[in-house]
């Protein structure tokens, strides 16, 4: 018994003591004395430092791949592993560093993503812009250069012999006229097509937006263009003028209007026509400043061309000598063109003008025995811009003198010189001093002047005028 006892207490102390060896053993596998470990601390340091530099003087993509490659082969940790094979265990020295040497460059590689991104942006955005810039220009060039969605309206162009030879200065007249938006792309395109050479000078080009360059240039290439004369009657309207210069293939009745209506002209004459709430009411602006007379026209002629054309005879016409005379006679000029206006429709003949002329004058001289007119032209032209509905004069309070005091609100017509000249000096007959009324039978041409108003609607009815024309 005593004898088993001792043969376990001495296998328990052989386990014990092979369990201490085995233990010895295994701490000197893994323990590296304290020169190894300063040595292995040095070189881990001297690596890190080469890493360092490696990262300053690399550009960012060769700072990335040197990264990723010595992540994957030429680690501190790698390299002290080749070192000593023997080593399982880093020292605690090499792990705190390796952690330093992290947390120094991921900032920095951060830092350089960042700034690279936001290089990208901005390179994008320029790029964007400047396609943009480029994508714009050539539409809005090509929408010039073709003429599409621009105005059809014609605008006179004129070309010195000194303009004709330089394009740029083409370019720049036809770009003050309204014709082009693209002065630059214009002249690209005459110097690519070898258009610039052929340009002409010109007195009056008819040219509108919508036209295009070849067909813009095919006309500056013309010298000689085709004519036409027409001739428009003393007492015309706007309206009749308009039809008759489309008829004669002038230019069309609406560019005609459209150009009274919009364009600006600097006349002085046109200067003294009234404006203001009490003229809203006016049919036509310029109703009577366009002078009736001969014309010779360019076919195809700019709207604004013609009403200029039509502005200079009225100011050669009615030159500044007239206007004085008007002036010193305590007279406007619009109401002499509104009274001659009255006195064109109102005379059969030219040597009644002024007798006609004296009868108005004297009613308008006398507003308390004769407030209105009641002249039958001012219902005419009523009829004319608004017709009758129904077989019912439509009332206009603005034109009819039958409804309303003193003249009209604006000319009923284009009265000629004549009748011009008629309302500024009327007849200064003696016999006519006490006339106030007037009839003019349009089948002879006869006009008859009255003092009173029975001897007045005596002679109407033995020569079947007016309103007592049924009545024999």
């Amino acid at each position: 018994m005593p004898d088993d006892i001792d043969k376990i207490l001495n296998d328990i102390e052989a386990e014990k003591q092979a369990k201490i060896h085995k233990e010895d053993t295994e701490r000197q596998l893994f323990t590296v004395d304290e020169q190894t470990a300063k040595k292995l601390s040095e070189e881990r340091k001297n690596k890190v430092s080469e890493f360092k530099l490696q990262l300053d003087i690399d550009d960012e993509i060769a700072d990335d791949i040197s990264e990723d490659s010595g992540e994957g082969e030429n680690t501190p940790d790698h390299a002290a592993s080749q070192d000593n094979p023997a080593v399982g265990v880093q020292p605690e020295g090499l792990i705190s560093e390796k952690t330093e040497a992290d947390s120094q460059s991921k900032p920095k590689k951060q830092k350089s993503g960042v700034a690279g991104c936001i290089r990208g942006v901005i390179y994008a955005i320029i790029v964007l812009a400047v396609s943009g810039f480029l994508a714009y220009y050539l539409i809005v060039g090509a929408l010039d250069m073709t003429g599409l969605f621009r105005s059809d309206i014609k605008v006179p162009v004129t070309l010195t012999s000194e303009q004709a030879k330089d394009i740029s200065q083409v370019a720049k007249e036809l770009k003050k006229a309204g014709v082009i938006e693209q002065p630059f792309m214009f002249e690209l395109y005459c110097k690519l097509t070898g258009a610039a050479d052929n340009i002409k000078p010109q007195d009056e080009a008819s040219l509108s937006p919508d036209m295009g360059y070849r067909e813009i240039i095919n006309i500056l290439r013309i010298t000689e263009r085709k004519t036409v004369k027409v001739m428009f009657p003393e007492g015309s309207t706007i309206d009749e003028i308009a039809k008759k210069l489309e008829k004669n293939d002038v230019c069309s009745a609406t560019e005609f209007l459209l150009s009274l209506d919009n364009d600006e002209f600097d006349y002085d004459f046109l200067k003294e026509i009234p404006e203001g709430e009490a003229y809203k009411g006016r049919y036509r602006k310029y109703e009577g400043y366009i002078f009736p007379d001969s014309y010779e026209f360019y076919v195809g002629s700019s709207g604004k061309a013609v009403v200029r054309k039509f502005f200079d005879a009225f100011n050669n016409r009615v030159d500044a000598t007239l206007r004085a005379k008007i002036k010193a006679k305590d007279m406007t000029l619009n109401d002499t063109i509104i009274l001659a206006s009255i006195i064109q429709w109102e005379a059969a003949k030219t040597k009644d003008m002024y007798g006609v002329s004296r009868v108005i004058h004297n009613r308008l001289n006398n507003p308390n025995l004769f407030p209105k007119l009641e002249c039958d032209s001012t219902q005419r032209y009523v009829d004319l811009i608004t017709p009758p509905v129904g077989g019912q004069r439509v009332e206009n309070l603005d034109y009819d003198t039958y409804k309303r005091k003193g003249l009209p609100i604006g000319p009923i017509n284009n009265p000629g010189l004549e009748a011009i000249k008629a309302a500024i000096d009327p007849s200064d007959d003696s016999s006519l001093k006490n006339c106030y009324f007037f009839a003019t039978n349009m089948k002879t041409g006869e006009t008859h002047f009255s003092k009173t108003l029975a001897e007045h609607e005596a002679w109407c009815r033995r020569n079947n005028i007016g309103i007592y024309a049924d009545n024999g």
